[in-house]
């Protein structure tokens, strides 16, 4: 006696949907109504989906195949299916840059105006107008989120913001229903990234007249109106002729996690030697460790996202391997690469185009053509508590 695909018992047909990717979930939705009910369930329970393996998004997305983007499509690449994805933006008539990804949801900026949007779902969240320091407009560097607003529960964004004017960075955070931010004290430091780890926000700050990189700590939770930093270990800079050092902070189930990516550029700069080092941070000791294997973690890091992906029930992903996009414009820069922590090698991670080149003035040459930044960003299907 045959059984219709529509009278698999809900309990087991929610486990086996559980453990699909977002594109898959969508698929199955169109099978039948009861399939379509039980995707519709996970959607409102994701703590039960698998973690999703990270697609990549330009920064910014003016171009697309050549031609202006006036479908205000934003471009994905699947890393799992080697696809690309066109996903219309919701939010607003033009496309926004994209400042930072967590939690499943793209933290955007145009000129003002701030959002938080999850693509997958087309809801998006308004956040007050950018800041501006002592009447000066200043521009987002990065941004993260300290939890998946789609919970209904309180939430906080902090924001990496630069002004030309004054040659200065400063953060700045802003809780859940807040009609304005409200700036971190943290002296004159750049942020090379940041993170939430554990209910605080820490921060790689680098000092230009000390010459130091430090870890710092953020209680925002405590914060009263003149919040300040606190100093967690420092860090000795490694500086060689003409080198790039990049920072990027990530949080495991336990751990805060302190990558650093040395990149020794020739003369031309068409040779680069590349060096990886993964340190964890004990924050309550003030030490760090070197780590030689990630275990079952692999590690997503680009200019304004760093994500840390359980891989244990994800069996197209390799565990101890790190994805990285690095960019430095300045002197026309990009490089996407997959490091395997276990024999320490390279390899090209090799893209198709994610948006056209657009044109940047560059120190080398008056203009150059350059590919926008790469974001990592990890979808998620979670339906919002109050859809707004």
């Amino acid at each position: 006696m045959s059984i219709s695909w529509s009278e698999i018992p809900t309990d087991l047909l929610y486990s086996i949907l559980s453990k699909l990717s977002i594109p898959d979930l969508f698929r199955s939705a169109a099978v039948c109504s009861h399939w379509s009910a039980v995707v519709d369930k996970l959607r409102h329970s994701p703590g039960d989906q698998r973690p999703q393996i990270p697609w990549l998004v330009p920064e910014e997305q003016f171009l697309i195949d050549g031609d202006y983007n006036y479908q205000n499509n934003y471009n994905f690449f699947s890393l799992s299916e080697g696809r690309l994805y066109d996903i219309p933006s919701p939010a607003t008539r033009f496309l926004k840059t994209v400042a930072g990804s967590s939690h499943g949801w793209l933290i955007t900026v145009r000129k003002v105006s701030v959002q938080l949007l999850n693509p997958i779902t087309q809801v998006h969240i308004n956040l007050p107008s950018t800041p501006t320091v002592g009447g000066r407009n200043v521009e987002a560097i990065k941004a993260v989120l300290s939890s998946d607003p789609s919970g209904g529960g309180d939430y906080s964004v902090v924001f990496v913001f630069y002004s030309r004017s004054m040659r200065k960075e400063f953060l700045f955070s802003v809780n859940a229903g807040d009609e304005e931010w409200k700036m971190i004290n943290g002296g004159d430091y750049h942020y090379d990234d940041i993170a939430f780890h554990k209910g605080k926000l820490y921060a790689v700050t680098r000092s230009d007249e000390h010459d130091e990189v430090m870890i710092a700590a953020y209680d925002l939770i405590t914060m009263d109106s003149t919040p300040t930093w606190t100093p967690v270990v420092a860090l000795p800079d490694i500086i060689w002729v003409l080198d790039v050092v990049w920072y990027f902070l990530c949080t495991s189930s336990d751990d805060l996690l302190l990558t650093r990516i040395m990149t020794k550029i020739s003369e031309r700069y068409i040779n680069r030697h590349d060096k990886v080092e993964v340190l964890k941070v004990d924050t309550e000791e003030g030490v760090i460790i070197k780590m030689n294997n990630l275990g079952k973690y692999t590690l997503f890091l680009s200019a304004t996202s760093s994500l840390c992906i359980d891989t244990s029930s994800l069996p197209d992903l390799r565990s101890n391997y790190i994805y990285a996009s690095n960019d430095l414009c300045e002197i026309g820069y990009h490089d996407n690469f997959v490091y395997n922590m276990e024999d320490e090698t390279f390899t090209s991670l090799s893209l198709p185009p994610l948006s056209s080149p657009r044109r940047r003035r560059s120190i080398l040459s008056s203009t150059k053509l350059q590919r926008p930044a790469l974001v990592w960003f990890a979808p998620s299907i979670a339906l919002h508590a109050d859809p707004m």
